[in-house]
């Protein structure tokens, strides 16, 4: 009869067959393959005048299963359509463990959305509801991920030390139900890496990453995919150290990995190329970073289409390196093509819309538009108050950007001011320490140089100084920009051998560690050559200015030698973009310990 109900054992043997490919192709990492698998088995069921328990428990799985491919692809829209699926079939079976894995889910993506708040709320109910029911081994394994759920929401929210609360719980349960060698004690120890590299501590993050490579190599051979996310989050510490060619080893590690396991053009290769384009953009080789970040798009666009999120950080990436260069309409238009995407796919109060107006502003500024650069910088705080912590380090890299507007504007008081807002945010959550400290006081110490007050500036510039060389070490970019700083004081002070002194330290770390055609060793040059002039030694100057100009020639950018160097270098900070999964930055990815399966999970 047409209205007879089958019963489990009536199960197509398709139907079955599909499950079983579903499995084997999330297990190749080829998401293609398994939402055309998944798709057909919904189709046949969708067929199906009367379904099963036991049917229906499989819809679930294969929905979730959809739900996950999106999530990692960061494909919001598709996955909250099919989690909004899954939630109507959770209330048809009325299970526990089923609701527990839609609330993992729901939370994952409520933290993709920007909605962290949203997805501890989801995550902390799962964890109750696991905790009332833990009997055995695999029902604390379940618990103990959703501990790992928390903790990457805390990081997404900036509260580093909650994040690293939270990894170490789970690390508690894990150890011992699963040994010291399990994948997922190397996935713990890789996002606790990454709450170190939120926090500068560098060297601590590196010896996570290798302690999680170790346990990789020992269970999955050299090869897994997961190593290739564990050396691009390594490539990430390094570009933050400055040691860009070390950055460049480990995402060409991470990328020879992912094309023998995934192919090449999948969007996690596409995540390394842009990783790598930062680097070179950070070195002044502005040709390649657009080459790299091409390269990422041509991936992005045919495999994920116009409008994906991750299309919108690449546009996002070749916008920075623009504004680099000095092209700012170029970076405005793609800013803007990014900012077009992220709208439509994000809404208006994601934190990565905020990432995008705060650099937008930095081209204001860069340009001279002042209040243009306050509105859109005003505009990225909003977002931020409305979607993040009160005490976010975002907060600061905003305020600094405001208050170095200020300052270009005059407004000292005020500009130091916003200085301080951003300095009490970092010390509270970031520590004394930090690389992002060392940059408020230097901009503390431009106001204190243009305000005459060269005393407090020397003493604001060896207290980020002292920063840097401990936490990035003596040949950092950042290093040199306070050398340059301390040199232009000692400048205003007609100090001049003690100013060509700092000079020529600041030349010698960019000459190593950039391009040696960067901008701003002409900018260097041409400050030498204004000393040597008051000097009267006019020989050398002519040496120094012929070298800013073979530079500047070669970069084609216009000649300002003549123009006396009274100008600070500000350290302005743009918002990276790009991260897979988590959040908006061009750095390290999450990754997300293996569900351990349920007894009752294995049947279908």
């Amino acid at each position: 009869m047409d209205d007879q109900r089958p019963t489990e054992s009536a199960t197509p043997e398709n139907l079955t067959s599909f499950h079983s490919k579903i499995s084997i192709s999330l297990q190749d990492n080829d998401d293609q393959k398994a939402l055309s698998y998944c798709t057909q088995a919904l189709d046949q069921i969708q067929s199906m005048h009367h379904t099963s328990h036991r049917i229906d428990q499989l819809q679930y799985d294969i929905i979730l299963n959809i739900c996950d491919i999106y999530i990692r692809q960061h494909n919001v829209t598709q996955a909250k359509i099919y989690i909004d699926k899954a939630q109507k079939i959770t209330s048809k079976l009325q299970d526990q463990d089923q609701i527990t894995r839609f609330l993992d889910k729901q939370g994952e993506i409520k933290r993709l959305e920007g909605d962290y708040d949203g997805a501890l709320l989801d995550h902390n109910k799962s964890v109750e509801i696991k905790k009332k029911k833990q009997v055995d081994e695999n029902e604390g394994l379940d618990v103990a991920n959703s501990y790992c759920n928390i903790g990457n929401a805390y990081t997404g929210q900036g509260k580093y030390d909650d994040a690293a609360c939270m990894y170490q719980k789970s690390l508690k349960i894990q150890l011992p139900a699963l040994g010291q060698n399990h994948p997922n004690i190397a996935a713990l120890f890789n996002n606790l890496a990454n709450v170190y590299n939120h926090q500068g501590k560098y060297n601590d993050a590196i010896s996570m990453y290798e302690k999680s490579l170790e346990i990789d190599k020992s269970a999955r051979g050299d090869h897994h995919h997961t190593m290739a996310i564990t050396y691009n989050n390594m490539g990430s510490v390094y570009n933050h150290q400055g040691k860009y060619d070390q950055a460049i080893n480990m995402y060409k590690k991470s990328v020879e990995i992912s094309l023998s396991t995934l192919g090449d053009d999948h969007p996690s290769i596409a995540t390394t190329y842009n990783n790598m384009g930062t680097v070179f953009d950070n070195q002044g080789k502005y040709h390649e970073a657009i080459i790299m970040y091409e390269k990422s798009l041509n991936i992005q666009l045919s495999t994920l289409g116009n409008d994906h999120v991750k299309v919108a950080d690449t546009y996002h990436n070749i916008g920075n390196a623009y504004k680099n260069q000095g092209k700012y309409n170029d970076a405005i238009c793609m800013y803007e093509k990014s900012l077009k995407i992220e709208l439509s796919a994000l809404g208006e109060n994601h934190p990565n819309i905020a990432t995008t107006y705060n650099n937008i502003g930095n081209v204001y500024k860069n340009q001279s538009k002042y209040d243009d650069a306050v509105a859109m910088f005003e505009k990225s705080l909003k977002i931020k108050m409305s979607t993040l912590s009160d005490h976010h380090p975002s907060f600061a890299i905003t305020y600094n950007n405001i208050g170095n507007v200020y300052n270009d504007q005059g407004k000292r008081d005020d500009a130091v001011a916003m200085f301080e807002k951003a300095l009490q945010i970092q010390l509270s959550e970031l520590g004394d320490s930090h690389p992002n400290v060392a940059v408020t006081y230097n901009n503390i110490a431009n106001v204190y140089n243009n305000q005459g007050k060269y005393d407090e500036a020397i003493c604001m510039y060896e207290n980020s100084l002292k920063i840097d060389l401990l936490a990035l070490g003596d040949h950092h970019p950042s290093v040199a920009i306070t050398y340059l700083n301390i040199g232009i004081v000692y400048n205003n002070q007609a100090k001049y051998d003690d100013a060509v002194s700092f000079y020529q330290k600041a030349a010698a770390i960019l000459s190593n560690s950039k391009s040696q055609n960067h901008p701003n060793l002409a900018t260097i040059y041409d400050k030498i050559a204004f000393c040597y002039d008051q000097q009267k030694r006019f020989d050398d100057a002519t040496q120094m200015r012929q070298k800013s100009k073979n530079i500047r020639s070669t970069l084609q950018q216009v000649d300002t030698a003549n123009q006396p160097p009274t100008n600070l270098v500000h350290q302005s900070q743009d918002e990276a973009t790009v991260e897979d999964p988590a959040t908006h930055h061009l750095s390290d990815q999450q990754i997300q310990p293996e569900q351990i399966a349920n007894p009752s999970d294995n049947d279908n």
